[in-house]
């Protein structure tokens, strides 16, 4: 019977080359936190490892004969920036898993780093006195500290590694090699010495001392101590790489970085006398690098696909729901008022109802304004079907406008001629189309003076702001304003739309159009007036001048639209992050305009308007004729690196729905051109920068082709 080996930090670089390397010889099972890969031959398994509960419940469920924990936060910046964060998956996690290992008789193996010292001395052995001058290596000095009091038999193991990493985890190796063979020079420092060890001879040396039962901390690295610069020079040779492309330089000259030891050799005397072996010199060590590059993690690694959207959940949003569970009420309790009151005052509106989508919030608007049959709505037919549908709901006609080729929204000279050519428009419903708001100035203009209702469809929107600065949503411009709160939108709610109104009389219709057209006869809002003399059956309704309590009238044909408590509570809790959001999202796009600026096959759309924008999504044009790839093999072509992309969106008119009613795409230029060549990109709050970097890259390979 095989050994289980549990190995955790499992999309680490560390993790999945060190899976890799045994799963011919062990049952392995790799832990994942956050991402999702598979490993061809190794178990996966997705754990939190929060606190000494959850890592004896992995244990229980794995039953392993051995722990490799590689998990840990290693970026010596953000240890310095989240001294919290590096405490608690270097020192607290460190801890509960060598506590957990030890209460079951489990081996552990527990991964540190070789930044323990900053004196002048080289090739630190075990006995050297660490003294750490930066937060990530104090952390992991503390790691082993409590890993050896809480679990006796553990190995601690101090190394520096290299090998093979994934595309979205990147080695010190990766990044001299792909430079170089790109033909991009690189910087490295002459001054910062360490004793590198190629991953698969830190694995066969690591599981040599767990099967002759050594315990305490070794030093498991390679015989020599060299510089970076040396490293590179060494590595580039044995690639047959320009080594001129190296640059020489100190690490004094590197401008804010956090202070770093220059030496950080170890000595590997002890593991060969306990092992009475000898570690393969590094030029042999890289001869197996070169040898490993066709099945190395890089190719093995296969990634769930980065998508094109994707909410952010953190223990915040989850502690916010499971409150309204043990304690609220599910539906039409108190957050719902609260959620509607945080987006009415975060956008600038009087009022604001919450509803259980975008499209219902479209629907009761349309239903609010009292449009109907032989009424005409003007739209953009660049949107999702859900605007027009709106309008088809209520028997009146959506009568398309054509886009501007730049902004991708409604075009303004060409609606005032839509509304000049039909007596029949009663309103226009203009889409902020990806974040970026409409030219809302304007259509107020036109609204005014043809006597039009206003409809703004925010439903990617939240957080964009107008011209002046206000925040769209705040209803300046119109008469209500609709959001939606699925999970690709800038918040999430599940499912959940909401209308913003700063009408008194509209606000008190769409409360009970959402919930069958019903009142109870007690609705209370400041500037309604009728509030209780709304009723209109009174004597059914009073008994002796007293509303009866089970009494409740249906006064229009409304809907069950309503929001449950426990998607509020979600919601309420995601816009206390909606500016961090808003503030990455226009990162990620500003970084995508930089990468592609100089490319001529593709071209970032809406980049005029990136300090107004929510950044819903990024879209690009491609000349997909000129690359020699049609749209559907570009987005096969990503797909096979683990990226997703979407089209947004397929124009309504095209649709065979409207196709029948007699609308047809000739009739709008701008918005079939921009539809032929359109393509969206990941941006979402938690794309990383190694995954936008790769999806960057990858196109970028897939344009030079």
């Amino acid at each position: 019977m095989q050994k289980k080996v549990l190995i955790t930090g499992g999309s680490g670089l560390l993790a999945a080359n060190w899976a890799l390397s045994i799963c011919d010889k062990y049952e392995v099972i790799l832990l994942l936190h956050h991402k999702k890969i598979s490993l061809s031959g190794v178990n996966i398994d997705t754990a939190s490892l929060n606190n000494l509960d959850e890592c004896l419940s992995i244990l229980d469920k794995h039953q392993p004969d051995v722990v490799i924990h590689t998990a840990g936060l290693t970026s010596v910046e953000k240890c310095e920036l989240n001294p919290n964060l590096a405490q608690e998956v270097n020192v607290d996690l460190a801890k509960n898993i060598a506590t957990a290992c030890s209460s079951q008789d489990v081996k552990l193996v527990h991964i540190s780093t070789d930044h323990l010292f900053s004196s002048n001395q080289e090739l630190f052995s075990e006995q050297s006195t660490p003294s750490p001058i930066n937060n990530y290596a104090k952390t992991k000095l503390k790691g082993e500290q409590k890993v050896l009091e809480n679990c006796k038999n553990a190995l601690v193991i101090r190394t520096n590694f290299f090998g093979w990493g994934a595309k979205y985890r990147q080695s010190f190796s990766d990044f001299i090699l792909n430079n170089l063979k790109d033909g991009k020079s690189i910087d490295l420092f002459q001054d910062v010495f360490f004793t590198p060890i190629l991953i698969d001879e830190l694995v066969g040396k690591v599981h040599q001392l767990i099967n002759t039962g050594f315990n305490g901390i070794f030093n498991v690295v390679s015989n020599e101590r060299l510089s970076k610069y040396e490293f590179g020079v060494k590595l580039a040779n044995c690639f047959n790489l320009d080594i001129d492309l190296i640059n020489a330089i100190s690490i004094n000259d590197k401008e804010n970085l956090v202070k770093r030891p220059k030496d950080m050799s170890l000595s590997n005397v002890k593991l060969c006398q306990a092992l009475d072996c000898k570690v393969a010199n590094l030029d042999e060590q890289f001869q197996s690098l070169k040898e490993q590059e066709s099945s190395s993690v890089l190719n093995q690694v296969i990634l769930d696909i980065i998508p094109y959207g994707k909410h952010y959940i953190d223990e915040d949003d989850i502690c916010s729901v499971v409150d309204v569970l043990r304690c609220g009420m599910l539906t039409q309790g108190p957050k719902v008022a609260e959620f509607e009151n945080k987006v009415a005052n975060y956008v600038g509106a009087k009022y604001g109802v919450a509803v259980s989508n975008g499209t219902a919030a479209l629907h009761l608007a349309c239903m609010a304004l009292e449009l109907g049959k032989g009424d005409e709505v003007a739209t953009s037919p660049n949107t999702f079907v859900a605007t027009s549908n709106s309008i088809l709901y209520i028997d009146a006609k959506p009568v398309f406008v054509d886009i501007d080729s730049s902004t991708l929204n409604i075009d303004i000279n060409k609606l005032e001629q839509t509304i000049l050519n039909s007596s029949n428009i009663k309103a226009i419903f203009p889409i902020h189309f990806a974040g970026l708001p409409c030219d809302m100035e304007k259509i107020k203009q036109l609204a005014d003076k043809y006597n039009l209702a206003v409809v703004e469809d925010a439903a990617h929107a939240l957080g964009a702001i107008y011209s002046d600065d206000s925040k769209v949503g705040n209803c300046q411009y119109s008469d209500m304003t609709c959001f939606s709160f699925h999970p690709v939108k800038g918040i999430a709610a599940g499912e959940g739309g909401m209308i913003t109104t700063n009408d008194a009389l509209l606000y008190r219709k769409l409360t009970l159009l959402r919930s069958h057209g019903i009142t109870k006869g007690n609705f209370e809002f400041p500037g309604v007036s009728e509030a209780d003399d709304s009723l209109i059956n009174k004597n059914e309704a009073l008994e002796n001048g007293e509303l009866k309590r089970w009494y409740y009238e249906m006064q229009y044909l409304g809907y069950n639209y309503r929001i449950t408590d426990i998607q509020c509570a979600l919601a309420v809790s995601q816009m206390d992050k909606v500016e961090l959001f808003l503030e990455r999202r226009k990162q990620i796009a500003k970084h995508y305009d930089q990468a592609f600026e100089s490319y001529s096959n593709i071209k970032p759309l809406q980049t005029q308007g990136r300090n107004q924008s929510s950044h819903h999504i990024y879209v690009v044009s491609i000349d997909f004729a000129k690359i020699g790839m049609s749209r559907h093999q570009f987005m096969q072509k990503l797909a096979e690196q683990g990226i997703g992309s979407q089209v947004h969106y397929i124009p309504v008119v095209n649709q065979p729905y409207y196709q029948e009613l007699g609308y047809e795409i000739e009739q709008f230029p701008t918005t079939n051109a921009y539809y032929q060549n359109t393509l969206s990109i990941p941006l979402y709050y938690g794309l990383s920068n190694a995954e936008q970097k790769l999806v960057v890259s990858s196109i970028k390979e897939l344009l030079n082709k």
